[in-house]
Order: structure tokens, then sequence, then C-alpha cells
């Protein structure tokens, strides 16, 4: 048996990210034994190789699970002993474009629809005093969001919590549901290990689905893989940076960047280190073999992107659910499993949020749960 691996729990977690690790943490606060399996890393996926953005969507079912994220992050300031740290305040966000035309439509769209962001187009000499780094040609619509962190800072700090209130972390063991009937009876890992358990909730990011479902009728959650390269900027901006063009991705019909190569770019400057992205791919990259394109589509915006030091790169598989939203909840047909995946681009940004809630669904706290983010949109097997 894995070192740390009881005979009997409450809960079990399967995934180390962002959803699983707080998950994890909210049920054993809530008086539940629970254990977490992880088969790499906690925050070994990408909820340790993100951007490094805290970022409020548009989409209102999202937007409510980023307001709960916030609330519990300040709560994880004080629980982590320093471990994790939200700035005061957003920091920004510029949408970026060559095209002046496109920054005044997305202000003024944003000025009717999300005024709380303070929407404020910019360009010439007024946007190059604020961000000196842009290119001369490039317009923006700013807007009050953004909260630049550390991009594991947040997973590792709710799983060295959850270690800290009980929790079982088994980390390098790879877990399958067992059942009995209709009833989830708990799971066991590829070593032959059993573990019971009332409940199982699954985490395992884009692999959920073939946790949930073994046969491979289920699949509501598929991998985007994206590739970041980490550089060394001597004036990095202060905002973050996104591609304007690219915004239609935050809309939760939309499952990938409708982009004819799979890059959009991004800049994302935290704890001094700067990240450039993104690409989102149907298919596994090299993600040094990404890095000139990466370099290209950035240096349109930030000239001084095409020849900064390399410090390295990283790729993850994002869950990215067939409507855009993520899944909280119960299985329909097994009772006792639940799940907490498909955040997509958005799992920093709204996966303790959505922790909060299948903790609070778990330990029978709640009903049930939106019938937007309910496992059952999707049927069954």
């Amino acid at each position: 048996m894995p070192s740390g691996l009881p005979n009997q729990a409450d809960v079990i977690v399967i995934g180390g990210g962002i959803a699983g690790a707080a998950s994890a943490a909210f049920l054993a606060e809530g008086g539940a034994s629970v254990v977490l399996i992880e088969r790499e890393a906690i925050a070994a996926g990408a909820s340790g190789r993100n951007s490094g953005v805290v970022q409020a969507p548009l989409d209102p079912v999202l937007a409510e699970l980023y307001v709960a994220t916030i609330a519990e992050y300040r709560r994880l300031e004080d629980q982590s002993g320093g471990g994790f740290r939200l700035p005061d305040r957003p920091a920004g966000l510029l949408h970026v474009t060559h095209s002046a035309e496109v920054a005044r439509r997305m202000t003024a769209d944003l000025a009717a629809t999300h005024p709380e962001f303070s929407p404020e187009f910019l360009d010439g000499e007024a946007l190059v005093s604020l961000e000196p780094s842009l290119h001369r040609s490039v317009s923006a619509c700013r807007v009050a969001i953004g909260y630049p962190v550390a991009p594991a800072a947040a997973t590792r700090a709710y799983g060295d919590l959850a270690h800290a209130r009980g929790v079982a972390v088994v980390i390098g063991a790879s877990a399958e549901v067992t059942r009995q009937g209709s009833r989830v009876t708990g799971v066991k890992t590829v070593a032959g290990s059993s573990v019971g358990a009332g409940a199982v909730t699954v985490a395992a990011g884009p692999w959920t689905p073939e946790v949930v479902d073994p046969s491979g009728r289920w699949r509501p959650i598929r991998p985007v893989w994206g590739v970041v390269a980490e550089v060394d900027l001597a004036s990095p901006p202060r905002h973050v940076l996104e591609e304007a063009e690219i915004d239609d991705t935050i809309e939760p019909a939309v499952a990938a960047v409708d982009s004819s190569d799979g890059f959009a770019f991004s800049l994302v400057t935290a704890a001094g280190r700067s990240v450039l992205g993104s690409t989102f791919l149907e298919t596994e990259p090299d993600p040094d073999a990404l890095v000139p394109a990466l370099r290209r589509r950035g240096a349109r915006f930030v000239p001084a992107l095409a020849d900064a030091p390399l410090i390295g790169t990283r790729r993850c598989a994002r869950p990215q659910s067939a409507d855009g939203r993520p899944l909280v909840g119960r299985v329909p047909w097994l009772d006792g499993l639940y799940v907490v995946a498909g955040h997509g681009p958005w799992g920093i940004s709204t996966g303790p949020g959505s922790a909060k809630l299948l903790a609070d669904l778990v330990l029978e706290r709640r009903a049930g749960v939106p019938p937007a983010l309910d496992p059952a949109r999707f049927g069954g097997p």
C-alpha cells in the first residue's frame, strides 16, 4: 500500500490540481476524513503551468464562481500563513489590438454590459505613456480586472492547507473508482491497494472522463493544449496584456480560440516572472518548437519580446468542457460519485469557488447545484 494511504475515508478526492486540492481542504474543514490521491504532483497540470492571472470572466455563470473564488483566496491568505497572497487590487487588463476600431467597439460594449470594470479606450501617446513597452501602433481597451499570481501558488497553498487539516495526501498513485451495483465503494490504485469511502470526487482535469467512465462513452471534457514561454524582460508591463481579437474565448459556448493557427497573445508578469502565451491546440505539442511563433506574435505588441532571453517553457492540457462551463456536482448514474472539473482556461480564476460548492454538496450543506454546472446536463454513458 502506498505510504499514507489509509484503508477507509469519508471522501476520496482524485486529482491534485486547484479544484482537487481546494476540495480536499474544504471537505476536511467541514469535518470529513479525506484522502487526496494525485498521480504526479500537486499542481502538476494546468493549475501549476498557467500564465499566472486570476481574471474575471464575462460569462455570468463563471462570474459567480469567480466572486466566490476571490472570497476564498482572501480566506486562504489568512489560513496559509503567508504561503499565498492575492494582490490588494487588480493590476488592470489591456485588451490590445492593432485596430483602433476594435478597441473602441470593445470599450463601448463593455461599458454597456460590465461598467463595474471601468472600461477605457486608450491609444497613441496616452497608451504608450501608460505602458512604454507597447508598440506605438497598438490600441487598447483597459479594464480594471486581473490579479497576477505565481501560477502554482494557490494550488500548493491549498495542498498544504489540506495536509495541515489531516488530509492523507498520496502522491504518485493512479486510482480507479470501485463500485457495487449503482453505488461507489471507494477507489483502487494501479498497484492494487484499495481505500473504501462513502463518496469519491474526481478532479482529474482533462482526464476526469476517463476516471468517471472507463468505457469511453461519456466525454464532456477534452484536453486543449497550452504552451507558454517564460522570458526575462528588463521592463515588463505593469498590466496584464491580452490580444483583443481572441476575447471571444471567454464566452461559454467557445471551446477553443477561433484562430487559424491556434495561437493567441498574452503576457503576464507575476512574482517577477514574465510569461508569454499562449496556444490552444488539440494535440500535445513540443513546447520548445513553438517559442519562435509565440515570440513573433508577441513582438507585434511588445517589440522587446523578439529577443528577450528565454528562461523556459511549459505546457499543460486545459480541461475544456463541451459548453465552456465546469462540471460541478453528482454524477447522475452512480451514487456517491462527484466531479469538479472542466474549467478550461479559468482554473485558478474559478476553481476554489467550484470546490466550495462541491464540498458543501458532499457535506450535505446544500441540496444541489445550478443547472448550468450540473454534470447531468451531459447525460450518461
